[in-house]
């Protein structure tokens, strides 16, 4: 049996002017966007305010990325449901669907005896006229 193994890449990044090396099964490119992203929000903090340490930045930096995750994560909470109550809403609409074209059903098989009895005694009218 052969086991899996997670391949770990290691990716040297730069974030605020200081190298890290992160190791990952992520790819590369991923690693690099995230690190990216923690940079850019670290020099958005020191831009403020010139006067912060790296660390006070850092944090801050953190504080306004979990601010950033929680409001997504009630985003999708939010969507998650009306998803659900979209798909209860869509099985409603299927059953009435299938409700109309049942009775839809019924009501062209119903036409169509009535058509086949309208020409029979069509056909008895003229048999008697005659």
């Amino acid at each position: 049996m052969d086991e899996i193994k997670d391949e770990r890449v290691k990716t040297v990044v730069k974030i605020n002017n200081a190298e890290y090396t992160i190791v990952s099964t992520a790819p590369e490119e991923y690693v690099r966007s995230v690190s990216y992203y923690v940079d850019k929000k670290i020099r958005e903090m020191t831009q403020h305010d010139r006067r912060l340490s790296t660390s006070m930045a850092a944090v801050l930096a953190c504080v306004n990325i979990a601010d950033e995750l929680f409001q997504l994560r009630d985003e999708h909470a939010e969507v998650s449901k009306k998803l659900v109550e979209l798909a209860d809403e869509a099985g409603e609409n299927k059953l009435l669907l299938d409700k109309r074209t049942a009775e839809n059903t019924k009501l062209s098989n119903e036409n169509q005896a009535l058509r086949i009895s309208i020409a029979r005694l069509e056909t008895e009218l003229k048999h008697t006229k005659k």
